[in-house]
């Protein structure tokens, strides 16, 4: 269980969600068919842009569309990034949770428990594949994404790109296509969505994002802090099922990889 934890709130990250603030993109009509040459000049491009920043901080918001229920699941929090390898995540509502990322451990903390967990790469091929696709996404290394996955333009101004995942790519099993929307001047992402083949999407918002912002060391440290409930408890099931509903695609996704 506190392994699967980890891994769901990984690929929530990652995963990681394509939407536009006011349109559905099955509805814009705009789809365009680049050959991979223009692919990989785009990407190229877009990646050149997203160079230009050494940290990152920025809010996001985060809802899950499952299949089964018509309300959404809606996170909130912070993520800061610090080049090269390294990444906190922290969930502020509706629970607190935590996660480090580093290109040698995770470490996580959630306020249920109070405990911190920490897995070692060098130990965990499978977290290694995560990684590598985490990194690509948040750090704006899109270049590389192209050995994993078929590349389609949706739209242009701002640009809208969906990620097909190839045959070869195990996380096929699971999801269907990533679409990404980027903000106008082209730095970073505005919002990136997951859709699962089982019908049920992630997506997250990235807002009030700052490059080049300077960042507390303290961001990246995780401690254990007393549990304070104030008369409201959160059990265990709720906060995994409720909150980060993902075990469809995560646990399946690196249970293949091992």
């Amino acid at each position: 269980m506190k392994i699967t934890k980890i891994l769901l709130v990984l690929f929530s990250i990652i995963l990681f969600s394509s939407l536009i603030n006011t349109m559905s993109l099955a509805d814009t009509g705009e789809e365009k068919t680049y050959n991979s040459s223009d692919i990989s000049v785009l990407l190229h491009r877009l990646e050149e842009k997203a160079s230009g920043f050494e940290t990152l901080k920025t809010d996001f918001v985060q809802e899950k569309d499952l299949a089964i229920f018509q309300r959404k699941i809606v996170l909130k929090g912070k993520i800061y990034l610090q080049k090269p390898h390294k990444i906190a995540w922290h969930v502020d509502e509706p629970v607190r949770y935590s996660v480090l990322i580093t290109n040698q451990l995770i470490r996580q903390w959630d306020e249920d428990s109070d405990q911190i967990q920490e897995i070692r790469l060098s130990e965990n091929p499978a977290f290694l594949v995560v990684m590598d696709q985490l990194t690509a996404w948040f750090s704006g290394h899109y270049v590389s994404l192209l050995k994993d996955y078929d590349v389609q333009v949706l739209q242009q101004s701002p640009f809208v790109l969906r990620f097909v995942p190839k045959e070869t790519n195990i996380a096929r099993k699971v999801i269907k296509h990533i679409t990404v929307v980027f903000r106008k001047d082209e730095k970073y992402l505005k919002q990136i969505k997951f859709q699962e083949i089982g019908g049920d999407s992630t997506t997250i918002f990235f807002k009030n994002t700052i490059l080049n912002a300077p960042i507390d060391d303290s961001v990246f440290k995780i401690t254990p802090l007393r549990k304070q409930w104030q008369g409201l408890t959160l059990p265990t099931p709720c906060y995994v099922f409720y909150c980060f509903q993902i075990t469809e695609f995560f646990p399946n996704w690196v249970n293949k990889r091992v």
